[in-house]
Formats: structure tokens, sequence, C-alpha cells
């Protein structure tokens, strides 16, 4: 989040699928797959967006607002 608020971005999409590849590169489970979940939803603000996609079948997607320490 701090490099995408340093580049300028006003908002970053972070999908809790890439999340999980980007911390875990092996296969994703579905068991290990809610502890990104909960981390992403630990860090959404008031002003933050769900973002529901019922044809990806990723457990969550969040645009969160950049940047952070202005919320």
């Amino acid at each position: 989040m701090d490099v995408a608020a340093a580049g300028g971005s006003g908002s970053l999409i972070i999908d809790a699928k890439e999340l999980y590849h980007a911390i875990c590169k092996g296969q994703v489970s579905s068991r290990w797959m809610i502890f990104c979940c909960n981390a992403m939803r630990a860090e959404m603000a008031e002003l933050d967006n769900l973002i529901f996609d019922y044809a990806n079948d990723t457990l969550l997607t969040v645009n969160y607002k950049l940047p952070r320490n202005s919320l």
C-alpha cells in the first residue's frame, strides 16, 4: 500500500487469492486462505470498499483508499 500511495495512486485493489500467492507460492488452500482474508478485513477502513464479483472464485477483494494515513 505504501508503494502504491508513494506512486500517487488513490486506491489499491487487493484480491485474497493474489495476496495468498504472493506469500505462499504453492497451491491455494481454503484452510490457510482465511488468514489472508482476516488480515485484509483487519486493514479495512471506513472508506474502503468490498468488491463483489460472483464470476471470480476468490474469497475476498477489497478496494483500499490511499493514502492510508489520511483515513
